[in-house]
């Protein structure tokens, strides 16, 4: 095997066993292509009956998650997340005429404070989507018990499956009909099998998938709406064992987590030092002093280590305070299923020889 750590999934990074389902068996819940494709289904159903001019969002988000309410002619505001000293701080707002709002909570650790504000934001009138995406394999469904309106998100971060979901947590949601993606899904599948074979030392073409993922990137960005879940997607659901992914996410996290505190540096930190008991990491946020992160960044992937940097910061996106944005200090490490505790001493030895030089 190749030693190379993070980047796209592979074929065969969902391992099988007789745990529990990664998403719950309910009816209402709606398979669609992507989390994109599920915010604009729910976005949808919401303006059969009610007329919408504004949104609020997070000021910490991905575009994808803004795009969809301009396509429907919806304008957004938003409140301001940042990083505080024990994990993600949010300034919410006392109150707001957007009639719709939209929460998450971050890389798989839990906001007490947001679940508050989603109960009184509803008990006002508003209409509250909650993007499940990073929360899926928290405690007992934990993600399907927040307070909304509408539960979404995405399944593809946390292993090789492509599609979203979407459902209404009371009454029926009107989903259009769908209609399938193969300029997307055929990409994304294939490119899965060839990086097995990369990663497995079967192979040498690197470049070609990697291609190929940005080619469907580029295709979901002008065909998400209206579309299926792939059928291969649908069927690698049914012998995923969510129990498995979240005992091996959480031993990494932890020993990563432990080993980044170690070093007792301020220029790199965990954004979360303490990974609770019902937490379920995506990734272990690191954040760094601004000047140093993409230094840290380009090292780290001049020694194998290809980490997200969440998320890219577009016009769309508009800020208010003083504070840094996290677009510009985080760095996510990779602790998924696929890597052992040894690969995350690698990551925390790497860093180390980083802040050596700095």
């Amino acid at each position: 095997m190749r030693q190379e750590i993070g980047s796209e999934f592979w074929t065969g990074c969902q391992p099988g066993g007789s745990g529990r389902r990664i998403l719950p068996e309910l009816d209402g819940l709606h398979l669609v292509l992507s989390g994109r494709t599920a915010l604009d289904c729910v976005l949808s159903d919401i303006l059969r009956s009610e007329r919408v001019k504004k949104a609020l969002l997070p000021s910490y988000c991905c575009q994808t998650m803004i795009e969809p309410f301009f396509a429907h002619g919806i304008s957004v505001e938003f409140f301001e997340v940042f990083a505080d000293a024990g994990g993600i701080g949010v300034d919410l707002p006392a109150e707001t005429d957007c009639s719709v709002v939209l929460l998450m909570e971050y890389f798989g650790f839990g906001s007490p404070a947001l679940r508050s504000f989603a109960e009184k934001l509803r008990a006002c009138g508003k209409t509250v989507i909650f993007d499940a995406t990073h929360s899926l394999l928290m405690e007992e469904y934990r993600a399907f018990s927040f307070p909304a309106d509408y539960i979404c998100g995405s399944v593809r971060k946390w292993t090789d499956i492509n599609l979203g979901f979407c459902l209404k947590t009371q009454g029926s949601m009107t989903v259009p009909p769908l209609e399938d993606c193969p300029g997307y899904t055929e990409l994304r599948n294939r490119a899965f099998d060839l990086k097995r074979a990369y990663i497995c030392e079967e192979s040498d073409e690197k470049q070609t998938f990697l291609q190929m993922f940005s080619d469907a990137e580029t295709y979901l960005e002008r065909h998400y709406r209206g579309k299926a879940a792939d059928a291969r997607s649908i069927a690698q659901l049914s012998y995923l064992d969510a129990d498995l992914l979240r005992c091996r996410r959480r031993e990494n996290a932890l020993l990563l987590t432990q080993s980044i505190n170690d070093l007792g540096s301020e220029q790199v930190r965990c954004l979360y030092p303490i990974v609770q008991q019902d937490d379920c990491p995506l990734v272990v946020p690191l954040t760094t002093a601004p000047e140093l992160r993409d230094a840290l960044h380009c090292r780290l992937v001049q020694r194998g280590f290809y980490f997200p940097r969440h998320w890219p910061r577009t016009d769309d996106h508009t800020f208010r305070g003083s504070r840094t944005p996290l677009f510009d200090i985080e760095i996510s490490a990779v602790c998924d299923q696929r890597y052992t505790p040894e690969d995350m001493r690698r990551i925390a030895a790497e860093i180390g020889r980083f802040l050596i030089h700095v």
